[in-house]
């Protein structure tokens, strides 16, 4: 049998040129070369083929998370991104059609969202470290979605002209915005009272609204009243 690669790579000239729900798995098993039984035992169906090598993708970056170390989850959540994306990048004659072929026809749109949802998942675990609820479990949630939609923002915008340059540069960047914004929580221990804790020994900020017509003399009045702490036997 011709390597998986090849044979993929047929079956996505002629979803193509044939159009996805024309294409058959016999004109597939005549167009790589191989017989209709092989492809069958190979290949369960024409999404199978279609998104082919996401399974292996999928268990190389979960034997990442397993092996990683402890003491950065975010880095490791960041690599386990990265190499995701090379995984899409890295062949265009497959991903770039598949891409087109996906927004055309809505069962494979459903098929991706669910791809999707397992490594939100996957990272989502990883980051909760055991925990089912606190503070770190919130932000290992957030971080995993952030992580996700910032990757397919880049992939998307390289899909969409794949003749430029792959846009590593911007996608370092986005995962540089997503883990200063939600990092913090996962690298470092949460303390024993949780979030509370944290908001009751954060600096107090008051905001106070008043009337556009009201004298300075007036706001500065109330609000150093407002500050004030009552008096318990007034």
């Amino acid at each position: 049998m011709p390597a998986r690669h090849d044979v993929v790579v047929a079956a996505v000239r002629l979803f193509e040129s044939e159009g996805y729900e024309a294409t058959t798995m016999d004109d597939i098993a005549v167009a790589s070369g191989v017989s209709r039984r092989t492809l069958f035992r190979h290949f369960g169906s024409k999404e199978d083929i279609l998104f082919s090598g996401h399974d292996e993708l999928f268990a190389t970056v979960a034997r990442h998370l397993r092996s990683a170390p402890d003491d950065d989850p975010v880095s490791t959540v960041r690599a386990a991104a990265r190499m995701v994306f090379q995984g899409y990048v890295s062949t265009p004659e497959i991903t770039v059609p598949r891409f087109r072929l996906v927004r055309a026809v809505p069962r494979l749109r459903d098929r991706e969202i669910a791809m999707t949802a397992r490594y939100q998942a996957a990272f989502s675990r990883y980051l909760a470290r055991g925990e089912t609820e606190g503070v770190r479990v919130l932000a290992g949630e957030a971080l995993a979605a952030s992580v996700i939609a910032a990757h397919n923002h880049v992939l998307r915008s390289w899909l969409r002209d794949p003749q430029r340059p792959v846009p590593w540069a911007r996608f370092d960047q986005a995962m540089d915005f997503v883990a200063r914004a939600l990092g913090a929580a996962l690298r470092r221990p949460e303390t024993p009272g949780g979030a509370a804790e944290s908001a009751e020994s954060a600096e107090s900020v008051l905001v106070a609204v008043y009337p556009s017509s009201l004298g300075g003399e007036d706001v500065l009045r109330r609000v150093r009243a407002a500050l004030e702490p009552e008096d318990p036997d007034a």
